[in-house]
This record gives structure tokens, sequence and C-alpha cells, in this order.
């Protein structure tokens, strides 16, 4: 995303209030889930800017019902919610992957057998700090979550939406999808902003079907 067209996102973007600004965010963070091209994105929701940490909690079902999304949320205190956004049948297809799941077991994911109690232990273990495994839950490759364990986050080949310690070519391809989908998340913003006259109240709901 180029300056000239972030700052013009950001611009259209920062008009929208309320319900539309929180789908907005989503539609964004989100992208590379929203188009099923990830199986969950981690996004925070703020009490700092627009007040986004109240804007989750008054709308947060109907606009992940709109974006075909299911939400855990992982940290809910002190006006922040840090929350996983996630499809669900894609989660679980790579969670229950052979390699994945032998790395969560080696962490103490043995007992946690369905999805949900995957992801209870997860919330139980974000309490103290940010687990490594939840790049897991990302999509991210286990080989780079290894690395990046085994090497203190340091002498990675890339790093972008993770750090890649292996096959920097497939990190690259998947890097410019995931990138492809949040331009077309923005240009959703630019277009809703652009083609209704938001002063006189004349937009719709910014949903899916706005990209």
């Amino acid at each position: 995303m180029d300056t000239a067209f972030k700052f013009k996102y950001l611009e259209c973007l920062n008009r929208l209030q309320g319900q539309d600004y929180l789908a907005a965010i989503i539609s964004f963070g989100a992208a590379p889930t929203i188009k099923g091209k990830k199986p969950a994105s981690l996004l925070a929701f703020s009490g700092r800017r627009k007040n986004i940490f109240t804007l989750w909690h008054c709308y947060k079902q109907e606009i992940c019902r709109e974006f075909n999304l299911e939400y855990f949320e992982l940290k809910n205190r002190a006006e922040i919610a840090t929350v996983l956004l996630y499809k669900r049948k894609m989660l679980e297809k790579y969670l229950i992957n052979r390699n994945n799941f032998d790395f969560l077991s080696s962490l103490g994911y043995q007992e946690a057998v369905t999805m949900e109690e995957k992801l209870r232990l997860l919330k139980k273990r974000f309490a103290f700090t940010c687990p490594h495994e939840v790049g897991i839950f990302l999509g991210f490759p286990v080989e780079d979550v290894k690395g990046f364990i085994d090497n203190k986050g340091k002498g990675y080949l890339l790093a972008r939406y993770w750090k890649v310690y292996l096959n920097r070519e497939r990190a690259e391809l998947l890097f410019n999808i995931y990138d492809q989908a949040r331009i077309d998340a923005a240009n959703a913003v630019i277009r809703y902003s652009e083609e209704y006259n938001y002063k006189q109240g004349l937009l719709p709901a910014f949903w899916p079907g706005n990209f």
C-alpha cells in the first residue's frame, strides 16, 4: 500500500462513525480471513480512538455475522479487547493438521480435544503473555513458529505478517495475497465514503457487499 493510497484510505476511514467505523476496521484488519485466505486474524479494540472498545461490545455479533466470522475474546479488560476472528471450518482443519496438532500437543494441548477447548486453553495462557502457539491459530507455518522460538525472534529471512525462517518464496506469495485482501478492503472504504453523502445521512450500512 503506497503512501498516497494509505492517506486516502485513512481520511475516508476517519469520516465513518459508530457501527460503520468498527465494520470498516474489521474489514481491513481481518481481510485475509474474511476472504478465506487465512484461518484467523487477531485484532485489539481499544477505548482510545472513537471508543472502539465500546463499539465492539455493542456491535460485535451483528458485524461478525455479516462478515461470516466467529470470534473468541482472548482478553477483555482495561478498555482493551483482544479478539481472535476466525472461519470455523478453516481453523478446525488447520488445527487438526498433523504437524500443527503434534506441535500444540507438545505444548500441553493434548487434552484439549475440541477447537473450543483449545481456544479456552489459549485464552488462559494469554492471561500472562502472548503465547508463541497463537501463530498456529493464525495460520502461520509451524516451522516458522518453531524457528521463532528456537532463534528467540532473531535471524529470520523475512518479517511481515510473521517472521519467516523457512520457505521464503511461499511466505512472499502468502503475504502478497494478504496484502491484496487488505487493499480490496481499503478500496471498499474509499468507495463507500466517496459514493455517498455521509453528512446528509445517505450512507447504507458498510457490509461485505461493499467489497
